[in-house]
């Protein structure tokens, strides 16, 4: 009896994109974020392996399955944060999916334009549970490819007047609010940080940062702050400040305890708890409390968790099958017994 396996589809970040539909992906999102909290998705913490080369680089592996998800996986990506200084993406690598009747590995999707579609919609989700219905001037400190994928996805929730951004190379930030600009949105670059935070109702920090841009003590009452950026301990977004005006959620707590640089120094310092931190899961699905009055700053402190990635995996490999995209490629030859 001869046995062929599923097909196995190579799917392009290209391919993504032309499948993308913004919209859905927030509810997904949200979806995965619940299903962590409630801890119906199986998952571990991301496992780092630092590299030699300069600029903080490592291998970062993520895995996950859902039991209501035809496929499960691992994400396994080179993060080189200095790459976006030479014109290339910093997170670069793939998702493999299995399926689950037999295990046999079914796709490969690019997983640099995954994590930057999970990363934002969770950032559309969180943003809008917790900001102010009336929020609608957005601060971006960055300009790369995650500050674009936050710009079109919060302005699914809500109706943005003002764009606003801030970097550390002004031409770059520049370009980018022209780039807006040209598309009929209120869009201009700040020179200084505090004056593009001042009056914002929503903040997103989407940086390589290894030292604090966002101080706390810019933050108007009724701020929602998304932080993004900061991936591994030793890297922080956001000053202490920060953490000791808002209220705090985060998407996983026992990645958060270990790989957000400001939470673990801010727990060590005494400034916060752990009883301090929500998950924004349980918050979503209304276990745990959202904003709280209409002058709380609120904070969302975005790590990614494997759930997301797989979540996402599965749906983009679904809508690829449905229209004939991806590269079907012969891994695995038959199986004679």
């Amino acid at each position: 009896m001869t046995q062929t396996p599923p097909a196995f589809l190579v799917l392009s970040g290209a391919e993504i994109a032309r499948l993308t539909e913004p919209a859905s992906l927030i509810a997904l999102a949200a979806s995965a974020l619940r299903q962590t909290s409630d801890l119906s998705a199986r998952q571990d913490l991301r496992r780092v392996l630092d590299l030699a080369e300069v600029g903080g680089a490592c291998l970062s592996v993520m895995y996950a399955a859902f039991d209501d998800l035809p496929l499960f996986g691992a994400k396994v990506l080179s993060v080189f944060p200095d790459n976006f200084a030479h014109g290339l993406p910093s997170h670069r690598g793939g998702i493999l999916l299995f399926e689950r009747e037999r295990g046999a590995p079914v796709a490969l999707i690019d997983g640099g334009a995954t994590t930057a579609w999970r990363t934002a919609a969770a950032s559309a989700a969180a943003t809008d549970l917790l900001a102010r219905p009336e929020a609608d001037v957005l601060t971006l400190l960055g300009y790369g490819e995650q500050a674009h994928r936050h710009v079109a996805l919060l302005s699914r929730v809500r109706p943005l007047r003002e764009l606003r951004v801030w970097g550390r190379d002004r031409a770059k930030a520049e370009a980018f609010a022209a780039q807006y600009r040209a598309a009929g949105l209120s869009a201009r670059a700040f020179e200084d940080a505090e004056a593009a935070v001042r009056g914002a109702g929503i903040v997103c920090t989407v940086t390589s940062s290894r030292t604090p841009v966002l101080s706390g003590d810019w933050l108007d009452p009724g701020t929602h702050v998304n932080a993004v950026g900061a991936s591994v301990p030793s890297w922080r977004e956001l000053d202490d400040a920060c953490l000791t005006r808002a209220g705090v959620w985060v998407d996983y707590l026992p990645m958060a305890l270990t790989s957000a640089g400001e939470i673990v120094e801010g727990i060590a310092q005494g400034l916060i708890t752990r009883a301090d931190l929500r998950e924004i899961g349980a918050a979503l699905a209304g276990q745990a409390p959202g904003r709280t009055s209409e002058g709380e700053i609120t904070l969302y402190r975005s790590l990614g968790v494997p759930a997301q990635d797989i979540a996402f995996a599965n749906h983009f490999v679904a809508l690829a099958r449905a229209a004939g995209l991806g590269t079907p490629v012969a891994l695995e030859g038959p199986i004679h017994a």
